[in-house]
């Protein structure tokens, strides 16, 4: 049965997808070019000299960051609701921790992926075993190696209890990975939440919109996987049911086959008794 939560799915994933999209457009037409690295030569630029390389790969961080955080949001959440499941064993429960686990495998690739596109633009490497990137390559990790448990344990009710229980310490790679920067300040990765960061608004407006756009696509996303799991979890209930009454059935039928077997016995041994001249 939908609730009023699940009517309004669809409306907040369309407000979602629009703010993100207003977010990209402002960032790549109003939002200026910040300075990279110095120009060997200077050059003029609109009537305006430039002796700094303007980056066009920063406009991945409207997106790369509002992802990442999002990643965080969801996996935090995977945790509180397998902390649920520890203290209330019910299985709801267990399906919404997954469900937001899968959630945030996709937002984890995702974060990845344009992290790596940065970092392939910002430093010419795809790779860099800096504090941020290893601390968040350890959290994917993490990701991929909770579902791997989940298959690896037939026993339902011993795998949703190990997994609530890694989702949890998984969970605490979450604001490691966001402090690293400001823990190892020689870190090549870029702050971003500072008190000091001093945005103009041409850019902390697309920004602020496109974290609230990709907030509202995660909520989105896992209300519709999480209907998509909870009617994948019913048919397996009802399966479980309908094998317990099949067994049940089958049972009975062998029990009363049994029960002829031995009438019949019995009156066979009966008439073997029976004088042969009577």
């Amino acid at each position: 049965m939908r609730t009023k939560v699940d009517r309004l799915v669809p409306i907040l994933l369309i407000v979602g997808v629009l703010l993100v999209c207003f977010d990209v457009a402002w960032a790549f037409t109003v939002a200026p070019l910040v300075q990279g690295a110095q120009l060997s030569d200077p050059v003029v630029i609109a009537g305006q000299v430039v002796s700094t390389k303007l980056l066009l790969s920063q406009k991945i961080f409207y997106i790369h960051v509002p992802v990442a955080i999002a990643s965080f949001a969801s996996l935090i959440y995977t945790a509180y609701l397998a902390i649920r499941f520890l203290m209330t064993k019910r299985r709801a429960f267990d399906v919404r921790s997954k469900t937001a686990m899968q959630v945030t495998l996709v937002l984890v690739l995702a974060t990845m992926i344009s992290g790596d596109l940065w970092t392939a633009f910002e430093w010419n490497t795809w790779w860099a075993w800096e504090p941020r990137l290893t601390t968040y390559f350890i959290l994917m990790l993490m990701v991929i190696a909770y579902f791997i448990l989940r298959a690896a344990i037939e026993d339902e009710e011993r795998r949703a209890r190990y997994a609530a229980v890694f989702a949890v310490i998984a969970s605490t790679d979450a604001p490691i990975s966001f402090m690293v920067t400001r823990l190892v300040p020689s870190s090549v990765h870029p702050v971003v939440f500072r008190t000091d960061s001093g945005l103009p608004p041409k850019m902390l407006i697309p920004f602020l919109v496109g974290m609230l756009g990709m907030l509202l696509v995660t909520w989105a996303l896992y209300r519709f996987a999480l209907r998509v799991n909870e009617q994948a979890d019913e048919v397996e209930l009802l399966k479980e049911r309908l094998e317990e009454v099949d067994g049940r059935r089958q049972r009975a039928a062998a029990d009363e086959a049994l029960g002829r077997l031995r009438a019949q016995e019995k009156t066979v041994a009966g008439n073997a008794e029976e004088p042969l001249g009577a």
